[in-house]
């Protein structure tokens, strides 16, 4: 059986969307959206549904949700916690951002799924005075991001337990931007934290070069691999394929300005994972 794994950043898709036309016919088993705004009942009907509304830079609601669609069913929530408490506060603070929880679809063991939506924008240097945060904070980069609380909190999971793990969303981070001028920003550092956890990057793997899935307002074609499908090398194992979305159907008819990331995975009767 093949059991496919969809991420996509919607970019604020109502109920009433054409996005959610192209959602039925990639026909995920796990969906993993960010910038969602509604959902139509039809999809409702097919999936458990998990959302959570995240926070903008105030801390205020943002007018959009992170969702958790699952043809299957979805058990309890995650608390994603670190050895430092400041690290604790942030999670808590930032848990809409990082939707997680223990999921079960038919043909696999019980897996935890982690929708992740990293803000563009860093933790406030005002929350974080006071504290030693030289452990969690990139070498390469002078703050502290959502994702670096991420790796935070998943290093203090024994490494075997991390195996039936799948992370997937917007991270708002990309290699290329340590090209940019003024020296590296941290970015492949973050990625080989992630890598030294025992996660590796579906798409880059399947596709063996960095693909692009995000387009800047303004310019034809996307030039960012902003948006990351991770799982544990036993998931890993079972990966047939690992691509982007139509971009011409996408870019063309204004669903979004991020490709969905679409995952396969074959699953025999009994699964290694």
């Amino acid at each position: 059986m093949t059991v496919r794994i969809l991420s996509w950043n919607c970019r604020r898709a109502g109920s009433a969307h054409i996005a959610w036309d192209y959602f039925t016919e990639l026909a995920p088993d796990i969906a993993l959206l960010q910038e969602v705004t509604g959902i139509p009942q039809r999809i409702r009907d097919s999936y458990a549904v998990r959302a959570a509304t995240p926070i903008t830079r105030s801390g205020k609601p943002q007018r959009f949700q992170s969702m958790m669609l699952v043809r299957g069913t979805v058990g309890e929530p995650v608390a994603l916690r670190s050895e430092f408490a400041w690290v604790n506060d942030e999670l808590v603070r930032f848990a809409p951002n990082l939707l997680a929880y223990r999921i079960k679809v038919d043909g696999l063991p019980e897996l935890v799924a982690i929708g992740v939506h990293a803000p563009a924008w860093p933790v406030s240097k005002d929350r974080l005075q006071g504290h030693d945060v030289s452990a969690i904070k990139l070498t390469r980069n002078p703050n502290v991001w959502v994702a670096d609380l991420l790796v935070a909190a998943l290093k203090s999971y024994r490494s075997e337990s991390l195996t039936n793990w799948i992370l997937a969303g917007d991270f708002n981070s990309c290699e290329s931007f340590d090209s940019w001028k003024g020296g590296p920003r941290g970015n492949r550092e973050w990625l080989d934290r992630m890598a030294a956890l025992g996660f590796v990057e579906c798409l880059r793997h399947s596709q063996g070069m960095l693909t692009p899935t995000f387009r800047r307002p303004g310019t034809i074609a996307p030039k960012s691999q902003i948006d990351h499908v991770f799982v544990g090398r036993a998931l890993l194992a079972h990966l047939s394929s690992c691509r982007t979305g139509d971009a011409e159907r996408v870019y063309g008819q204004g669903m979004s300005d991020h490709l969905p990331i679409i995952a396969d995975f074959v699953i025999f009767e009994h699964p290694a994972v």
